[in-house]
Formats: C-alpha cells, structure tokens, sequence
C-alpha cells in the first residue's frame, strides 16, 4: 500500500495567510475546488479554514466577508499525521475525530492535506488488486 509521503509526492500545498479575508480565501478555495486551506501566519501552521467555517462562523453570524479576516473565524484544534504514519492509522484518526480532510506533518512542518477521498481510492485500489490477484489465483488451475 502507498505510504502517506508517496501519496503528497508532486503535491502543491496551497495555504493562505492569516491576515487574508474571508472574501479572497473563499474565492481561493472555490478556484482550486478544495474545501478546506491551511492557515499560515509566516512559516507556521495556525489554523484551518474550511466551508464549515464559512457557513458556521461567518454566514450564519452574518460577518462581512471582505473585512472579516481568515484568522479571526478559522479552525485552531487541529487534528494532524505525521507523514511516516499508515494510511489505515490516519483513515481511523480520521474517523474518530469525525473529520474528512487531515493535516500531514513532516519535521514539524506542512507536508500537505488529505482527505477522505484520498484515502478511500487507495484502499479501494488495493481491494481491487487483492480481488484481481485472487481471481487469477482461483481461474488459474
């Protein structure tokens, strides 16, 4: 099965800044078709800002989206993996924090985001190896 570092290889990790409204980040996630961005302020990871965050602490407390800024309503708890970790151990960190997308941590740095999806293809294409292998096994004689 593909290690956590193989699956970010050629990745691009897209960030925003702290001090980026709610507006130009918003219209980053929808350009990039991503839910969620990590928060930056400099070189450090502080937060997250996903379409959770949108809904929940910003439209629903009707906040402006150009003056309100990412850092003011964005998530801080974060769930994160260390990119030497098993995908079946970040799929059940996952699952027990009732999240879909992960933070990848290598060196105390930001290595990239998964997510679900990410995770679920490649143990579906696992699964459809195992299957294959079998059949030929089972056909074979």
């Amino acid at each position: 099965m593909e290690s956590i570092r193989e699956i970010l290889k050629g990745r691009d990790i897209f960030t925003v800044q702290s001090d980026s409204t709610v507006k130009e980040t918003v219209s980053k996630l929808a350009n990039r078709g991503v839910g969620l961005v990590p928060v930056m302020k400099d070189d450090k990871l502080v937060g997250v800002f996903s379409e959770r965050d949108l809904v929940k602490r910003v439209i629903a407390k009707e906040k402006d989206l150009n003056s309100t800024l990412v850092s003011d309503v964005m998530s801080t708890n974060l769930i994160v993996a260390k990119i030497d970790e098993s995908t079946e151990e970040v799929l059940a960190k996952m699952k027990e924090a009732k999240i879909r997308h992960i933070l990848i941590i290598d060196n105390e740095k930001l290595a990239g985001v998964l997510s679900v999806r990410d995770l679920l293809e490649i143990d579906l294409h696992h699964c459809r190896t195992t299957v294959e292998v079998l059949h030929n096994y089972i056909y074979s004689k």
